[in-house]
């Protein structure tokens, strides 16, 4: 502003330009990866791998940011450690940029929107992964503590000793009835627990082969609780004995008539028959008494006076050994159990998992077995009493009823909340009805592992809204402990256990019941009061107020999974599954349906019963040992890397003739695409069998279209067919539409509605893919995807890079040749060959010059030309974090290797030759063999110049020298100064500097001081790259000549440049002359 009085005002104009300096070289690399990987340290999930953040750029500063970001890059093994070299899921890229960031300090990473763990080889279709917090009993690794008791002397082998006894676990309904195994299911004497429901229940398998539950009458009545020693004895007619007082008195000489008089004497409790012509004698739990009765009944028998304890049922741990031998007090006999539970000496140890979707693993709980609540809140709780119990906290309640004598039966409860123990009564109003009402209170308490003594308490009620005080503070005046009771908002009663124990109750007159308090009992959960059970039938109370809750869980061999999820993805690992159809002429049908052209009625005659014969061999046989027969299809599979090579058995030539994959027009062709899932509809989501589908002629409603296609064409269902890789798509049958392709258009309303679908597109020629080109083409597919279609790569003012690779997919050159133009040629992009690109010259040139006709940049061919492109030839052999021997494509070494020329040079200098172009982080250069192998290769100088003169650039092994880049050629469509890396990245840093100095000038009045301006500051630019060996000479023209008036007009300023830029030497010619002694002096 102007001064008005006398004073000083500085004003500051910056008119200091400068043209900022490049970043430096930093390269974008596009990877793939399994999702939801761990980081590096092993702490947590890498941020850059889950599904969210896929496709997003990450601008990552060093080796361990990367593996924070995605987790070590991982390369695959076999089942014997060896390196699955050229795997499509080895994460090439990210072990590229983790070698890159060992030298340098900058480089965008993007992550496709794939889990290539999905793509892992497996014979069965994936499900999801279960929802957090889901419990499964793991019955395949559980120890169930089983102990059966042998009573014989101690001088019989393994009398008087226990044998740990392995139960069989049946979770199926099938295998029961009425909760009780059937008697198909096991042998004699087997154990078993039945766990089709939350009571898992353990039974025994008597001698007439049906089931009774261990402890239950019918248990102990299945084992002799005496039995006499002397086999088919004579007995004296009318000899006797005194079983529990009771007389009884043989009628005849055999033992036959012994049972026969037990069986009439009416005893309680007591029954006998006869075993291996012994007598045995039954007890239902009641004492044996025997006595001679002064008569010699018992001696003829082999018996001895005396009591008879009858098989027990022992739930205990390990410390508290039953006391059963004949020494003890009281002997138990043979077939008593022991139920030990706790751990040591094969005890007890039940597998309880949770389900943890942060982990995605399976967290083992610890299930302790305790008798009752209260001995489970003592034990896990002593201190607080429950009140300092976390959520989750599981234990398995022994005898579920507690029975005087204990049951074998087991229920897991789970701890579903912490604090207070609550329940809350129904809003009161008038419907406790005038009375006086009684109930009975027990609770747990600290350090204690039984019940309080019962408190009754009485109240008495006018049925009006006050009530609801009344029976509060009638509960509040009974003395108890740990139990309050108050009145909240609404008017309800609140009954609490302060220390979260438990409240047993017993509702004498339903004055409670009457309130809204009531108990759940497995099925009423809509009406019934949170926390409220109904109390064991073992003990005095009608209900139990508690945290603990029954445990909803899977019980199981296998993990439980949840429906698969939807896009997922499954590479189908099984070859000799392929469901071969035929067209008949009016429709796609199995290949041996009753109208398929190969068809013959003589059963002798029909074409292979398996379907398909796949084989590395030529077969001579059908699978069944029979002859081959006209029409017989065989699938080789000698050469999986070119999977399938078909074959047509012709029964006249008695040859097989091969089938064209690639012809899809003629009856001699064959189509790959899905036809079908199931044999059916309705089961349309489940894998039929291949024999079953070779009788079906049933289709989904996608399968080809018929009537374009001709009688006698094969259809290869790729839907069915293994070997290929699939996406799992929900509701994919619209239940409201028709089936188009089968039975006149039949109804779809009942069909299961989801399908896989193939996702591993076909060959370009129509062909199939299957096996490792299966999995390559859903990769390739994933990377393109994200190339294409990603915004935020192409913001060239805030993601600055220069140069780009997608290491180990020259699938994805072009695509990255079109980014590179979308941010206006910023970056030079690296490309790599294929790893099984042999090194003969002829298949180089084959490969170089597209012979194959390739349409992409793939393994058949290289098709793309530009400029700003370089490729290189072989891959590398390196090592991966874990130290395993890997082969990388030749980026993995190239982007090191230009990083460490720019920090000796700048990026005009050729990153080549000894000097430049040393390969630091691989130890050889060579190519992967048929067989999967590395084979190293030191490109001869014939090799060199094949790939040289197919503007690709060869590493080498050099003697003295190592493994080195030995050519810096672009991709370039014509001979120009642009077709070697040195000018084109100098190309690009001009492009890059040029903009940077203009920008300041945007708005600047278009007149010669600013011309003048601009032109001085390129001048300066320019200037110094002559110095720094970028340049031989330069010029640089902006004034009235190339900015014309009407040039003015429209607002433009042309700045021209020419320059000259320096070329590298790549051809040394030294003519070596002979001279006459002293001509050179003459000289």
């Amino acid at each position: 502003m102007a001064l008005v009085s006398p004073g000083v005002q500085v004003s500051v104009i910056d008119e200091s330009f400068y043209t900022p300096a490049e970043p430096g070289t930093v390269p974008m690399i596009f990877v793939v990866s399994a999702q939801d990987k761990r980081n590096g340290a092993g702490t947590g999930t890498a941020s850059a791998t889950i599904a969210a953040n896929a496709g997003k750029p990450y601008l990552v500063t060093s080796q361990r940011e990367l593996t924070d970001l995605f987790g070590d890059p991982t390369f695959y093994t076999d089942t014997n450690n060896n390196a699955l070299h050229g795997s499509e899921l080895n994460e090439y890229g990210l072990q590229a940029a983790y070698s890159y960031l060992g030298v340098a300090n900058r480089a965008y990473v993007t992550r496709a929107t794939l889990n290539t763990s999905e793509l892992m080889a497996s014979a069965s279709a994936p499900a999801a992964n279960p929802a957090d917090g889901t419990y499964w009993f793991d019955t395949a690794n559980s120890v169930f503590g089983i102990f059966e008791w042998n009573g014989a002397a101690g001088t019989v082998t393994g009398g008087q000793s226990f044998t740990n006894k392995v139960p069989t676990v049946i979770t199926d309904t099938t295998k029961v009835t009425g909760g009780t195994p059937k008697t198909s299911v096991g042998a004699i004497g087997d154990y078993a627990i039945v766990a089709t429901t939350t009571l898992n229940k353990l039974f025994y398998k008597k001698s007439d082969g049906s089931w009774v539950q261990v402890g239950s009458t019918a248990w102990i009545s299945s084992w002799s609780t005496v039995t006499g020693t002397i086999s088919n004895p004579t007995i004296t007619s009318g000899a006797s004995m005194s079983i529990n007082g009771t007389v009884v008195t043989s009628g005849g000489t055999a033992l036959s008539d012994v049972q026969t008089a037990i069986g009439s004497a009416g005893i309680a409790g007591v029954s006998s028959t006869v075993v291996n012509n012994k007598l045995e004698i039954y007890s239902t739990g009641v004492d044996v008494v025997l006595a001679t009765n002064a008569s010699t009944l018992l001696a003829e028998i082999g018996l001895t006076a005396g009591t008879y304890k009858a098989p027990k049922n022992t739930i205990a741990p390990h410390t508290s050994v039953p006391e059963y031998k004949s020494t003890d007090t009281s002997p138990r006999p043979t077939g008593s159990i022991w139920v030990k539970t706790t751990q040591p000496n094969l005890g007890a140890n039940w597998k309880v998992k949770v389900w943890n979707a942060t982990t995605n693993l399976w967290e083992t709980k610890m299930a302790p077995m305790y008798a009752t609540p209260e001995a489970a809140l003592y034990g896990l709780d002593k201190a607080g009493g429950g009140k300092n119990l976390a959520v989750g906290t599981v234990y398995i309640k022994t005898n579920n009823d507690e029975s005087a004598n204990p049951i074998g039966d087991f229920k897991i409860h789970r701890r579903q909340s912490t604090g207070n123990t609550k329940i809350t009564s129904d809003i009161i109003t008038t419907q406790v009805t005038t009375g006086t009402y009684a109930f009975d209170i027990a609770e747990t308490a600290p350090a204690s592992a039984t019940l309080s003594a019962a408190v009754t308490i009485s109240v008495t009620t006018n049925g009006a809204a006050d009530d609801a005080d009344d029976i509060a503070g009638a509960i509040n005046s009974a003395g108890l402990t740990n139990v309050v009771a108050s009145v909240d908002a609404s008017n309800r009663v609140v009954i609490e256990h302060n220390d979260g124990g438990d409240i047993h109750i017993t509702d004498t007159n339903s004055g409670l019941a009457l309130a809204g308090f009531v108990a759940y009992n497995g099925s009423n959960a809509a009406t019934a009061t949170p926390n409220l059970y109904t109390d064991a039938t073992g003990n005095a109370f009608d209900m139990v107020a508690s945290n603990w809750k029954y445990l909803t869980y899977t019980p199981s061999t296998t993990a439980p999974t949840a429906l698969t999820a939807d896009g997922a993805l499954w590479y189908n690992s099984i070859v000799d599954e392929v469901d071969m159809m035929i067209h008949n002429g009016t429709t796609w049908v199995g290949y041996q349906d009753s109208t398929a052209p190969f068809y013959d009625a003589n059963s002798a005659d029909k074409t292979d019963p398996a379907g398909p014969i796949v084989s590395a061999t030529e077969p001579t046989k059908q699978s069944d040992a029979t002859d081959l027969k006209n029409g017989d299809i065989w699938i080789s599979t000698a050469d999986l890397e070119n999977y399938p090579k078909i074959y047509k058995y012709n029964a006249t030539s008695l040859k097989w003739i091969a089938l064209d994959t690639g012809d899809q027009t003629t009856e001699d062709g064959i189509l790959f695409a899905d036809a079908r899932y199931g044999a059916s509809g309705v089961n349309g989501d489940t894998a039929a069998t291949i024999p079953a589908l070779l009788v079906s002629n049933f289709l989904d409603f996608d399968a080809p279209d018929p009537a374009l296609y001709p009688k006698g064409m094969l259809l290869w269902n790729t839907r069915r067919s293994g070997f290929n890789v699939k996406k799992y798509v929900r509701n994919y049958i619209d239940t409201a539409g028709l089936n188009i392709r089968f039975n006149n258009d039949e109804s779809m309303a009942a069909y299961a509605t989801n399908r896989w679908v193939t996702e591993s597109a076909n060959q370009e020629n129509g062909a199939g893919s299957f096996g490792r080109k299966a999995q390559r083409k859903v990769v390739v597919q994933a990377l393109q995807a994200m190339v294409n279609s990603n915004a935020d790569i192409r913001d060239d003012n805030s993601r600055i890079f220069n140069l780009m690779a997608c290491p180990g997919y020259s699938e994805l050159i072009g695509e990255m040749k079109t980014l590179n133009y979308d941010r206006g040629i910023s970056a030079f992009v690296v490309g790599d060959l294929p790893f099984r690109l042999t090194p003969d010259a002829t298949s180089l040139n084959e490969y170089a010059t597209n012979v194959n006709g390739a349409v992409e940049d793939n393994d058949d061919g290289l098709v793309t030309y530009d400029e700003y492109l370089g490729v290189f030839y072989p891959s590398l052999f390196s090592s991966d974090n874990a130290g395993n021997n890997v082969v990388v494509p030749a980026s993995h070494g190239i982007l090191r290797t230009m990083a460490l020329s720019d920090q000796v040079s700048f990026p005009w200098f050729a990153p080549a030759g000894t000097r430049r172009g040393g390969i630091t982080n691989a130890s050889s250069a060579g190519y992967i063999t048929s067989e999967g192998e590395f084979q190293s290769v030191a490109l001869n100088e014939g090799q060199r110049d094949t790939l040289y003169g197919n503007a690709i650039n060869p590493v080498t092994f050099l003697s003295g020298a190592g493994l080195v880049n030995f050519g810096q050629k672009t991709r370039a469509k014509n001979a120009s100064a642009l077709d070697r890396i040195n000018v084109a990245r100098l190309v690009i840093y001009l492009r890059s500097q040029f903009n940077k100095l203009a920008k300041p000038y945007i708005f600047e009045p278009n007149d010669k001081i600013t011309r003048d301006e601009i032109k001085a500051q390129a001048d300066s630019l320019l200037l110094e790259l002559v110095g720094q060996r970028a340049l031989y000479d330069f010029l640089v023209v902006c004034d009235e000549s190339n900015n014309t008036p009407s040039r003015i007009d429209r607002n433009e300023l042309y700045l021209d440049v020419a320059i000259e830029p320096v070329k590298a030497v790549e051809f040394i010619y030294i003519p070596l002359r002979l001279k006459n002694t002293g001509e050179i002096a003459g000289l």
